[in-house]
């Protein structure tokens, strides 16, 4: 799922507010030492999403000799106040406000604004990668942390804030529901009111310990709630906000984040909020701040996403939301989030569907050119689908192999204290060595320093490999400088066994002689990916998302002119994060890297049969649309989109870029009515036969067991 990259370095996808831990609401009465002084801010907002206006009182009590924030385009300051006495209204740049004070204080900020906001733009699953300025409409409001929405003091705050709305809408933010009332307009009353909101909605919401930002969502929602007895605490308020088309979704979505969160409680330790809510979102987000997730409402009508998605945004609430990324040293959430979550729920079907989820990991891995490899500890959010690769897959195989690395005891334990000692606090990778080290008994650290702090991946070959009787005598090769490796080897005996054996390696070439009493035929390479590693490229042909994430492709259009030129320019715009220029029709695929090949059926034909490519059987003469990869006689890796007529095209353009682990799909429309993903080739050596003069004489290394 696309995750925002605002200041608050929201989840798919970067969560990291932090959230009232049950039975602590006594925090923020609680006088703080100068030494520890946490800002806080107290909100009264009026949002009236039909006419887009937001009218507002702040008051901000923090320490230091200055201040300095910035409105949003469209609000304006009414009124000043610091420490008592009114100030004159900034007259520098459009919203922005600097203070400068005698003493470091502590201050109060009292600060009355209003203005207008912008409607929801159209956005597509990138764009809300980016910076999001607020918005308002009756379809649906989001007020953005980092966004200007409020004055903000530069560092984590507390924070109440009480949210008036007009009849029809409801809204939330992250933190404790304090309380909540809906009454009919003429029953309203209070002290402040904005022009034209009158009765409706209103809510107040408690965050007493630090966060980074505040998330304001609002919209014409039903809310359903259920609440789950917990021993010992209040219930848990579980709650969907949905719009009224959509309220049959709600029962399982409730039922589902119960699942969840029972599962990760006893993984990891108590659910550490006292509420968590599913949101509707008009715009295509996949956003997650504690305590609840904000998905767009298309995304929540997909069937895998309960089984998917939002078991990952519940898991945020622990890694994310309860213990915080120590953001200048990587975002390490992302990686065991997707690893405890969507990756274990391949393990839940099958030790096949966890394979084929390795794999796909190293397929996207060949898709990101080495020069813009980082290490883990330099990836903070998503930002584009190389990032992703390095701070999601490689993280999430990082964790995979640790625990193969410590065993699955160890590495739940480990978690269990990392938990322990870090929740509602910033942590970084080191942290989570120490933990991992401690629960083991071991040094980790060049596990550490290998796979966290250094880029890139190992590569790996066999080389000739002999058996003699009661020895099998074989070459390993890696890139340099080397990694220390356990690499799993698999000997197919004779004449229908097969023996896994892990082998040791720190060197960039060794000969390794394993005990064989029985004949062995092939030795197979880390058969089942259990390595983070650089696979040739030859091995498995592409999936599309080789092609969308290059850094730069070539597109050939079938058609240069006409409704089906435009509909091309335009799929290839939504696909690529590459941005490239069209290219005649009849030439050559442009540049050394992927190329996107798109056109009418006919048309297209042409021009495949004059490029020496064909349309697999899968695909061929089915659906209004269809979509391959593969690569040409050359190796060059190429995908084709063939399509009916330019209004088959143009049904594409929402659905595929979420279609990028597939190799092949046939479209009806806008549904995908069959896909998949070619197989990999298994990098298998075969045995030479025995030697005529007897066993080998060089000296045997026994490593592992027959």
């Amino acid at each position: 799922m696309p995750l925002s990259a605002t200041p608050a370095m929201r989840c798919l996808h970067n969560l990291l507010l932090l959230l009232l831990l049950p039975g602590l609401s006594h925090l923020v009465a609680a006088p703080a030492r100068a030494a520890d002084f946490t800002p806080h801010l107290e909100l009264d907002v009026n949002l009236d999403p039909g006419r887009r206006t937001l009218a507002a009182y702040a008051t901000l009590d923090f320490q230091g000799p200055g201040l300095a924030f910035r409105l949003a385009p469209g609000l304006k300051a009414i009124r000043l106040e610091l420490d008592g006495r009114t100030r004159p209204l900034p007259e520098g740049p459009a919203g922005e406000i600097r203070l400068a004070m005698a003493d470091a204080g502590p201050h109060r900020l009292r600060l009355a604004y209003q203005g207008s906001l912008a409607p929801p733009p159209a956005l597509d699953h990138r764009q809300v990668l980016a910076h999001l300025a607020p918005m308002a409409d009756e379809g649906g409001s989001f007020l953005p942390s980092g966004s200007g929405w409020y004055p903000d003091p530069g560092m984590p705050f507390s924070y109440r804030l009480r949210l008036a709305l007009p009849p029809g809408q409801k809204g939330l933010v992250p933190g404790t529901l304090v309380r909540e009332a809906e009454t009919a307009p003429a029953a309203a009353k209070g002290k402040r009111k904005a022009p034209g909101v009158t009765g409706g909605y209103r809510a107040e919401y408690l965050f007493a310990l630090a966060a980074e930002g505040i998330d304001l969502m609002a919209g014409p929602y039903q809310v359903n709630e259920r609440l789950v007895p917990r021993p010992g605490q209040p219930p848990l308020r579980l709650r969907t906000w949905f719009y009224r088309d959509m309220a049959d979704l709600a029962t399982g979505y409730l039922d589902d984040s119960a699942r969840y969160i029972e599962r990760y409680s006893s993984l990891i330790g108590p659910y550490p909020f006292d509420a968590f809510s599913v949101v509707a979102a008009p715009i295509p987000t996949g956003f997650g701040m504690p305590s609840l997730t904000y998905l767009g409402r298309d995304v929540l009508r997909l069937p895998f996403i309960r089984a998917t998605s939002l078991g990952h945004e519940v898991l945020h609430n622990w890694w994310g939301s309860g213990v915080m990324p120590d953001w200048a040293t990587g975002n390490w959430s992302e990686g065991l989030t997707s690893f405890m979550a969507d990756y274990a729920y391949k393990e839940d079907q099958s030790q096949d569907a966890a394979r084929d989820a390795r794999l796909a990991w190293l397929r996207n891995l060949a898709a990101v050119p080495e020069a813009e490899e980082s290490p883990l500890t330099g990836f903070t959010a998503r930002h584009h689908g190389i990032s992703s690769i390095i701070g999601y897959d490689k993280a999430a195989m990082v964790f995979f192999m640790l625990r193969d690395e410590i065993g699955a005891d160890t590495f739940h334990r480990g978690l269990r204290l990392f938990w322990q000692r870090h929740r509602f606090q910033r942590a970084g990778w080191q942290d989570l060595e120490k933990a991992f080290a401690e629960a083991s008994g071991r040094d980790l650290r060049g596990f550490f320093h290998q796979w966290v702090e250094r880029a890139g991946a190992p590569r790996l070959a066999m080389s000739q490999a002999r058996w003699n009787p009661g020895v099998l005598e074989v070459g390993l090769e890696q890139s340099s400088p080397p990694y220390q490796l356990r690499v799993p080897l698999r000997l197919l005996v004779y004449p229908n066994q097969m023996e896994l054996r892990p082998v040791e390696i720190k060197e960039a070439s060794k000969r390794i002689h394993l005990p064989a009493p029985k004949l062995v035929q092939a030795v197979d390479l880390d058969p089942d990916y259990r390595l983070w590693r650089r696979l040739d490229p030859q091995l498995f042909p592409p999936t599309l998302r080789e092609i969308f994430v290059a850094p730069s492709t070539g597109l050939v259009l079938a058609t240069p002119e006409g409704d089906m030129a435009r509909a091309g320019e335009a799929l290839a715009r939504r696909l690529l994060d590459a941005r490239p220029g069209p290219v005649a029709l009849g030439t050559a695929p442009p540049g050394q890297g992927p190329v996107l090949i798109i056109g009418q059926d006919g048309p297209l034909d042409a021009l495949l049969s004059r490029l020496g490519l064909q349309p697999p059987s899968p695909v061929a003469g089915k659906g209004t649309a269809r979509v391959w990869t593969d690569r040409d006689p050359g190796g060059r890796v190429y995908a084709v989109v063939a399509a009916a007529d330019a209004q088959a095209l143009e049904a594409l353009q929402r659905p595929l870029p979420h279609y990028g682990r597939q190799s092949w799909l046939v479209f009806e429309g806008a549904k995908a009515v069959d896909k998949g993903v070619w197989p990999a080739a298994t990098e298998r050596t075969r045995v030479l036969p025995p030697l005529l003069l007897g066993p080998s004489s060089a000296p045997a290394e026994a490593v592992g067991s027959p």
